[in-house]
């Protein structure tokens, strides 16, 4: 296990414009699981309440430094469990993001994947 410390992506100096969509959708992913680690222990209920409470942080945090006001501002992600399809007593994470930031969040992952393959 490292114990080197990542540093946010809205602490980054290039947290703006559409490189901020990016940089989103990797502490979204961070933040989630670190609330699950942290929470363990906890019911699955109380787990996901502590993620969602976290990810609404991170939406306020990038709508409060202005990271890209047009994608962050007036969005929303809600998690919820829904059965898996292979196993349905085994409930999976779903994130039912607002279509205007999904969009988004979904061209600037589809040109960060185009530009790996070049």
């Amino acid at each position: 296990m490292t114990t080197e410390k990542r540093e946010w992506g809205f602490l980054h100096p290039e947290c703006h414009g559409r490189n901020a969509l990016m940089f989103f959708s990797w502490d979204l992913a961070r933040c989630i699981e670190e609330q699950f680690r942290l929470h363990e222990s906890a019911s699955l209920e109380t787990r996901l309440a502590e993620a969602q409470k976290a990810v609404d942080r991170l939406l306020n945090q990038y709508v409060q430094i202005q990271a890209n006001p047009d994608a962050f501002e007036g969005q929303s992600i809600t998690l919820h469990l829904e059965p898996d399809e292979n196993e349905p007593d085994k409930p999976v994470l779903a994130l039912h993001t607002s279509p205007h930031l999904e969009q988004l969040i979904l061209d600037v992952q589809s040109e960060q994947g185009s530009q790996s393959i070049n």
